[in-house]
């Protein structure tokens, strides 16, 4: 054991003696990882830990760390997950993995409001992003298959076919032979949206990235500010604000006004026991990723219930109506859909995904993403104080009256009223996924698009893939050398966004990326 992260068993698809009767080839499969981020590393991660033949991993990523990502990338030490820890692991079989790294690393003792009086624990961004860092070193260098994962920093730009291989190339000229691509880049950049022209992303008092910590930390006390947005990346540059003692003007906007409900109460199956911080894996064991694994809810399958959108938003609620009948909390229904939607989200008809997204995406969001207590503790305090204001409201147009001077804020008329325009110093960008900007911040995304091997899912939020991620070409044909996990199948899966879930999406196919391998080695 290194770093606190410790070595644990395989995959159910890889028989435990596995090893005794498997003949290692001379040469080990090479894969190659675009994006270092959670679900880059993940991935390396669990198939070193899963394969029986050794492994050679390659990890493009620009970035001189690995692991972090967008959401792991900060530095504020406000900024925390939202979820507990036992939800947090990279190796979906063990929950208490995390939990187990942060109580040898002191991270509790360290972080004094961290560790909640029912023994749940929701850390800092950061610590999980030394946690993904240090499951990354221990993982370097395999022993029991000399299997090695190793980072190349720099950024891929192409990809050719190369007989059965694929060959890859970056931008500082390399050019890498794989076995097996897997597409691994995320969510992208946050960037302006319309009606915010792209030039303002240039003005001083315009944050285009809000997870951009130093950005947020230059904003000056007195300042009257706009988050545009409600969602928890909004709670995030709030709670950063107030942490500095911000006077001046805050207000989030938002089209519903809608925010980031709780998280649920802790009493449960899947808690770690309240009397203890650290969550042993005799205690949680498998059992969230048993829920995510399982069946369809019986309330959306049960004969009756047509596969659309206001036949489930019905189910669900009814759902809800007998779970709080019987004294739990909606969380306890909700989250019967929330952990297999990724079986549940193909069986509704393309015209009902996209009324989904149009529709109800927000509303599902909300309850979906919940802010950590402490985030939510802080903003809620301020709002009843009149520090922070939330509003229902829409941006018409914004106009900067001077080079660095304050910016002219034009919202769209309510119920034929005039139109209402304001001044604010300060514009933070906090609207979430912006879809478009995935490929066309990416020139590899993009090479691959032109190429045809990269296709856009039927909703246009992501990329097509078969159930075991194998990319779809625009003919619909399965690409076995290229796969894609995490965010950009979310058009597939319907949420594959947090941690676990990316995980356990990882885990789900490990079997069958090995199984490819080995047939190409036959071959």
């Amino acid at each position: 054991m290194r770093d606190g992260v410790e070595q644990s068993g395989g995959h159910p698809g890889i028989p435990e003696n596995a090893m005794e009767h498997t003949v290692l080839p001379d040469k080990p499969s090479h894969i190659a990882i675009v994006g270092g981020g959670f679900s880059g590393v993940c991935a390396a991660v669990q198939l070193v830990r899963s394969s029986p033949a050794p492994l050679h991993i390659t990890l493009i990523e620009p970035r001189d760390r690995v692991g972090l990502g967008l959401a792991y990338s900060t530095t504020d030490p406000d900024h925390r997950l939202n979820g507990p820890t036992w939800v947090h692991s990279i190796d979906p079989q063990d929950s208490g993995h995390f939990t187990r790294w942060c109580e040898k690393q002191g991270i509790f003792s360290a972080d004094s409001q961290a560790l909640l009086p029912d023994g749940s624990a929701f850390v800092r961004r950061a610590d999980f992003g030394r946690y993904m860092e240090s499951a990354f070193r221990e993982h370097a260098q395999w022993p029991a298959t000399q299997s090695t994962i190793t980072h190349l920093r720099a950024r891929a730009v192409d990809a050719l076919e190369k007989g059965d291989s694929v060959e890859l190339v970056t931008d500082a000229g390399h050019s890498l032979v794989c076995d097996l691509l897997i597409i691994a880049t995320g969510n992208p950049q946050p960037r302006l949206q319309a009606p915010l022209d792209a030039s303002l992303a240039a003005h001083p008092g315009v944050v285009e990235n809000p997870l951009d910590t130093q950005r947020l930390l230059e904003i000056p006390a007195q300042a009257s500010v706009l988050i545009i947005g409600s969602s928890l990346t909004a709670l995030d540059v709030l709670a950063t604000l107030l942490r500095q003692g911000h006077t001046g003007k805050m207000v989030s906007i938002s089209r519903r006004g809608l925010q980031p409900r709780p998280q649920a109460p802790s009493a449960g199956p899947l808690s770690p026991p309240p009397t203890v911080p650290v969550a042993p894996a005799t205690a949680t064991g498998r059992q969230m990723l048993d829920r995510i694994l399982g069946p369809a809810p019986d309330f959306l399958t049960q004969p009756g219930v047509e596969p659309t959108l206001r036949a489930w938003i019905r189910a669900l609620r009814q759902r809800i109506g007998e779970v709080q009948a019987q004294g739990a909390s909606w969380h306890l229904a909700f989250d019967e859909l929330r952990d297999v939607v990724w079986r549940t989200w193909p069986l509704l008809p393309t015209a009902e995904k996209r009324r989904f997204l149009k529709k109800a995406r927000t509303w599902y969001d909300v309850h979906r993403f919940r802010s950590p207590p402490q985030t939510q503790s802080l903003v809620q305090a301020a709002q009843a104080q009149g520090r922070i204001e939330f509003r229902v409201d829409r941006i018409q147009s914004v106009a900067a009256l001077e080079a660095s001077g304050p910016l002219r804020v034009c919202f769209a008329p309510r119920q034929g009223n005039a139109k209402r325009c304001e001044a604010f110093e300060v514009i933070i960008n906090c609207t979430g996924l912006d879809v478009l900007a995935r490929v066309s911040s990416n020139p590899f995304l993009s090479a691959l698009m032109d190429k045809g091997w990269l296709t856009p899912d039927a909703c246009g939020i992501g990329f097509a893939v078969d159930e075991h991620c194998r990319a779809l070409t625009a003919k619909g044909t399965k690409q076995r050398a290229v796969r894609v996990i995490g965010p950009p199948t979310a058009g597939t899966f319907g949420d594959p966004l947090g941690a676990m879930f990316i995980a356990a999406q990882i885990y789900r196919i490990v079997p069958d990326v090995l199984s490819s391998l080995e047939a190409s080695r036959m071959r």
